[in-house]
């Protein structure tokens, strides 16, 4: 797509998507492209230390043209459970061509999301993580971004469905919220910056994410978030000019989608979505995640447990006065980030920013903390609401 189609969608309101057309269905990924996966025991060169090690749980993918691997994996300490399996610490190796060793090993790690496929089949009411796949080699076509998960190899064999991704090292970015009670100003425009990149990613590729949220968002060297978990994303639908409904190459403006299921995390989930009678627009409900993300990196503490109007923290905010809450809370935020917040937490999504002018506002432009508060650590028993 080209950039001014980006730009037309990045800047569009509620009220343009709407008058574009009759809301429809989100359309489907393509089926997932999955390699044969190979599992040996095998020597090892490490080239610093000149050793060869006898290494167990290699995995790489056979080519049925003859090529040699590409790659393989050596799988190591188990990171964390997932609903179908585990994610293991993997180590890249290279081919080498050698018979007696035929694997080095490199710098490089991955990390590997091994699911049971009798657990997909179980679960596959509630999940299907093939369309996780399908998504995530969607969105990392012309390669992987440095904001958004994509994935290097999907493997598979009789017992399982293996998904192998770029390694990130320094957990998610609740749990730097959490360790630091809430964020200065300058720190949360840091990482809020790098979330709407990886949202302008997602746009681009017509994808609507429907689950962001600080836990979906992983941190790499303390430096950079990269957002993950698409497990729940939409194809947007766009029109093409002709009449017909396409994907983001159609090249015109996207449409709304008819109603679905609410899902995602209740603290984050927009009041269209939760109400689940009204279309909506993909690319205004990830903004609304993304403000409520915003929100608890500067107060350290969600702004509501469900954006319903029985929630008085939500009524005070769907009537501008965010800001006059965070000072009842005693945790205010400067006038510049309050002037955001509500401007993304609008309870009508026509009246919301688009990412065009999230991305242009005073407080993401301008790199200064004249207007931040004084710092202080949350009393204790704050985070509980993590659940």
């Amino acid at each position: 797509m080209e950039d001014l189609d980006f730009l037309e969608n990045a800047t569009a309101s509620f009220a343009d998507i709407e008058a574009n057309g009759d809301p429809v269905m989100p359309l489907p990924f393509d089926r997932p492209k999955v390699g044969r996966a190979v599992r040996v025991d095998a020597p090892v060169f490490n080239p610093v230390t000149k050793d060869v090690l006898k290494v167990s749980n290699i995995i790489y993918e056979h080519h049925t043209d003859g090529r040699p691997p590409d790659r393989a994996y050596w799988v190591g300490r188990k990171l964390k459970k997932c609903i179908f399996g585990v994610v293991k610490e993997c180590t890249i190796l290279r081919f080498r061509n050698d018979p007696e060793t035929p694997w080095e090993v490199t710098e490089h790690k991955a990390a590997g999301k091994i699911m049971s496929w009798q657990k997909i089949k179980d679960l596959q009411h509630i999940e299907d993580p093939q369309k996780e796949v399908a998504a995530m080699q969607f969105v990392s076509r012309a390669g992987t971004h440095p904001h958004v998960m994509g994935v290097l190899d999907v493997l598979q064999d009789e017992e399982y469905l293996l998904i192998f991704m770029p390694f990130c090292t320094s957990g998610d970015l609740f749990g730097f919220v959490q360790q630091a009670g809430r964020f200065p100003e300058p720190m949360a425009r840091y990482w809020f910056k790098q979330i709407l990149e990886g949202l302008s990613h997602l746009q681009r590729m017509g994808v609507c994410h429907r689950d962001m949220s600080l836990e979906n968002i992983l941190v790499d060297e303390y430096t950079r978030s990269v957002v993950i978990d698409l497990g729940m994303c939409l194809r947007v639908p766009f029109d093409s000019g002709d009449g017909e409904v396409r994907d983001v190459t159609g090249g015109g403006l996207r449409r709304l989608i008819k109603p679905l299921i609410p899902c995602g995390k209740p603290n984050y989930i927009s009041p269209e979505i939760l109400a689940s009678d009204v279309p909506f627009d993909g690319f205004a409900v990830d903004l609304w995640a993304s403000g409520v993300i915003l929100f608890i990196m500067l107060v350290g503490l969600p702004p509501w447990e469900f954006a319903r109007p029985e929630d008085p923290r939500f009524k005070m905010v769907s009537k501008g006065k965010l800001a006059r809450m965070l000072e009842s809370w005693k945790r205010p935020v400067s006038s510049l980030a309050a002037d955001l917040l509500q401007k993304m937490l609008m309870e009508d999504p026509r009246q919301r920013l688009s990412l065009s002018e999230v991305k242009d506002h005073p407080w993401v432009v301008n790199d200064f903390a004249s207007e931040s508060i004084t710092y202080q650590e949350p009393a204790n028993g704050d985070e509980g609401w993590r659940g």
